[in-house]
């Protein structure tokens, strides 16, 4: 087994997990492994990775009284949590701008496209996020699995355990008709915002548009290649 004290030689940085340091670590995209913050009978450890910057979970590793690991888990970071709510906050302002400041037409088709859009960078986040932290999650077991073969040199000779791949399917039958729903449909919008078939005045939600729409579909078609070529 793995103790505590080994683990935490991994620890770069160690800093307290607060808003503020996180906060650091998503913005000037700290790649450090690993920053984190030791506690009597936990370890919390994290860093940044290429997508996800500030949505990058926390390892919680877990000890029993010999100091053994007996378990790992991930949460989000406060600087995530934040964002999110930043974010749902955003979509609802923009919402109340429309209702206040336009017709009741416009604001019922602003609405709905803001809902729209919103969905779409929802989609973009859960993807990238559950991609990214897979990674993260292979990394740091690898590197607890070379801690245990460091402490135990019969496992030396042993042939090195090869972490299970979860091959991902990117062209099942549900993705497929998923995209061939949705990428019509990002493209409808991206359209439609970039003629000004909406409200002239509406400049700002038509920008909004275009950066959802194709941050969206240029992040899909990346992950799609990136696992392919992980798991090829």
């Amino acid at each position: 087994m793995v103790e505590k004290k080994d683990i935490e030689k991994l620890i770069i940085q160690n800093k307290k997990s607060t808003l503020k340091n996180h906060w650091n670590d998503a913005f000037f995209y700290n790649t450090t492994k690993y920053s984190g913050e030791i506690k009597p009978n936990e370890l919390l450890i994290w860093r940044s990775s290429h997508f996800l910057r500030g949505a990058y979970p926390i390892f919680y590793l877990t000890f029993d009284q010999n100091g053994e690991l007996n378990g790992i888990k991930t949460v989000k970071n406060p600087y995530y949590k934040l964002w999110n709510k930043i974010s749902i906050g955003f979509l609802i302002m923009l919402n109340l701008i429309l209702i206040f400041t336009t017709e009741f037409k416009t604001a019922i088709f602003g609405i709905i496209g803001i809902s729209v859009l919103g969905f779409f960078w929802y989609l973009f986040m859960f993807n990238v996020t559950k991609y990214e932290t897979k990674n993260l999650t292979k990394e740091l077991k690898e590197e607890i699995e070379n801690i245990e073969r460091e402490n135990n040199p019969a496992l030396k000779s042993i042939p090195k355990t090869e972490l299970k791949k979860e091959k991902v399917k990117e062209w099942t039958f549900t993705k497929i008709l998923t995209r061939f729903l949705l990428y019509p449909f990002c493209l409808l919008i991206l359209w439609l915002s970039i003629t000004g078939f909406l409200d002239e005045g509406m400049t700002l939600y038509r920008i909004f548009g275009i950066i959802i729409v194709l941050t969206y579909i240029i992040a899909d078609i990346i992950l799609a290649i990136r696992k392919n070529k992980n798991y090829s």
